[in-house]
């Protein structure tokens, strides 16, 4: 009995608001247990409800033979298979039409589409607004490419030019 009186002894040294805290981290404490079972039987139960019977028979003793044959059945009943029809909704349908799948489609396609504009207006010589129309937003025709044009120096005028640029760094150095 010299437990009892012992924890009697501590309890009495404690405040009110010790044993209150004390016996609710017991409680918390039991509910976690409480909760972590429940959580595990419901874990247990699904897990018996998703076995199937053949899930529960043992392993069958087939030679490789019966198992690759098997597999040849499937992949032929695979190839054979005709494919479903999948149905879309509009937004599916655009997003299908629309969609990028390489990069070299994503190049192909950087120039299908065009602002319109409704007005223009020239501010200054450099300078001009373009009003966009927003009626007919995106204009569906194919842009033409724009050549680039590479203007080549000649060998002799890059040499020069290398010389000068050589000279010019000895100056600053």
């Amino acid at each position: 009995m010299q437990i009892l009186d012992d924890i009697m002894n501590f309890l009495k040294t404690l405040s009110f608001v010790d044993v209150i805290f004390f016996f609710a981290v017991l409680a918390l404490m039991l509910l976690i247990i409480v909760l972590i079972y429940f959580i595990r039987e419901n874990h247990y139960e699904e897990e018996i409800n998703n076995l199937t019977p053949e899930n529960n028979l043992p392993p069958k003793t087939n030679n490789n033979s019966d198992e690759i044959a098997s597999l040849k059945e499937i992949t032929e009943a695979l190839e054979n298979a005709e494919p479903s029809a999948i149905n879309l909704n509009k937004y599916e349908e655009d997003q299908e039409e629309k969609a990028i799948i390489s990069y070299d489609e994503l190049l192909k396609k950087k120039n299908d589409f065009a602002i319109n504009y409704s007005e223009e207006e020239a501010l200054d010589e450099d300078l001009t607004v373009k009003k966009v129309d927003l009626d007919n937003l995106i204009n569906k025709e194919v842009r033409v490419k724009p050549e680039i044009k590479v203007s080549v120096i000649s060998y002799e005028k890059e040499e020069a030019f290398l010389e000068a640029l050589k000279k010019l760094q000895q100056t600053l150095n």
